[in-house]
């Protein structure tokens, strides 16, 4: 095995977002993940990159009896394969030159009764794809050099963009594993097709980099709706890319349209005949009020939190979320 490299996996600490059930298709998302929270059945997610397939684990995590204990998340395919084995299985003292004296827990392991999320479980070795198989069917593991046999409690979710069934065509991906791990399989829609969730996941997402970089940045409704109007094909981690450099680069507490230096007016002068700056101002609108009355479901709770009269808070809510 040589020389061990530290590898830790990722415990994720990312706030869980809202997502809003108005969208058809994540509607769809959201039933399923209600009905196998609880269930000790393994969880295959499935979408592009970046579609928020470990906020979609993490949800399931936290949602769950689980909740308590450990969230572990694995990316198959940033493990050299040299070291992956030992990362998921452990191993034994001696078991190889550079092992630890005692041995070494592997992430299965770690996991304890919590939930471990294998991401790009499309990128694991064939010969280890046998092993997950075996620890899949028989909620157990040894060790490498080892010769007794571990007992597992963890829940197993796993993740790919890749096409699984392609990849069995391929005989790159074994079949009786994709069965396995296909017994609950729940898509996630791109971003670009969930419109609805792109103005929640930017406050969310600017609050997140406002306490990280210790600021106090906010977009201004020109630029909501233009980041409203965004394909983003990298989807929420482009997104999330997007806010950061322009939470780092702005030098106003206010981030408008003329960010980084680029020109917006072609982009602006297309929008405007197609709508108006009030229709603009109502979308944005729309999209905080309904976000901030799951928070606080009341007309006095909203009132209270936006500083605003009950009366009026009433009349919002009369209007966008009542005549849905």
């Amino acid at each position: 095995m040589g020389n061990e490299q530290k590898l830790s996996p990722i415990l994720s600490t990312a706030p869980i977002n809202t997502l809003f059930p108005n969208n058809e298709k994540m509607g769809k998302v959201l039933d399923v993940i209600s009905k196998v929270t609880d269930l000790d059945v393994t969880v295959l997610l499935v979408g592009e990159s970046g579609v928020g397939k470990n906020r979609i684990a993490r949800m399931i995590h936290e949602m769950s009896k689980r909740s308590i204990h450990p969230f572990i998340e694995v990316n198959c395919g940033a493990i050299p394969e040299s070291l992956i084995e030992s990362e998921l299985f452990g191993y034994e003292e001696g078991a190889f030159t550079g092992a630890k004296k005692g041995g070494k827990q592997g992430y299965f392991e770690a996991a304890g009764e919590g939930t471990l999320i294998l991401d790009e479980i499309g990128e694991l070795p064939m010969n280890l794809q046998v092993k997950l198989l075996s620890v899949l069917q028989n909620k157990s593991l040894m060790r490498i050099g080892g010769n007794k046999s571990v007992q597992l409690s963890c829940r197993i979710i796993c993740a790919t963009n890749q096409n699984l069934e392609e990849l069995v065509n391929a005989k790159l991906f074994r079949e009786d594993l994709y069965y396995r791990i296909n017994i609950v399989k729940i898509i996630i829609p791109p971003l670009r097709e969930r419109r609805e969730e792109i103005i929640s996941l930017i406050f969310d997402i600017t609050k997140e980099m406002n306490k990280k970089y210790d600021m106090n940045k906010r977009f201004t409704p020109a630029m909501l709706a233009w980041l409203g109007q965004q394909e983003w094909k990298g989807n929420i981690r482009e997104l999330r890319n997007f806010i950061e450099k322009a939470v780092i680069t702005s030098g106003e507490d206010e981030i408008n349209l003329e960010i980084d230096g680029e020109d917006f007016e072609q982009f602006s002068e297309k929008r405007m005949k197609e709508t108006t700056l009030q229709k603009y101002m109502e979308s944005i609108e729309k999209e905080f009020i309904m976000r901030m009355y799951q928070k606080y479901p009341s007309s006095i709770k909203l009132a209270e939190k936006l500083n605003i009269s009950q009366s009026t808070a009433n009349r919002k809510i009369q209007k966008y979320i009542e005549e849905r």
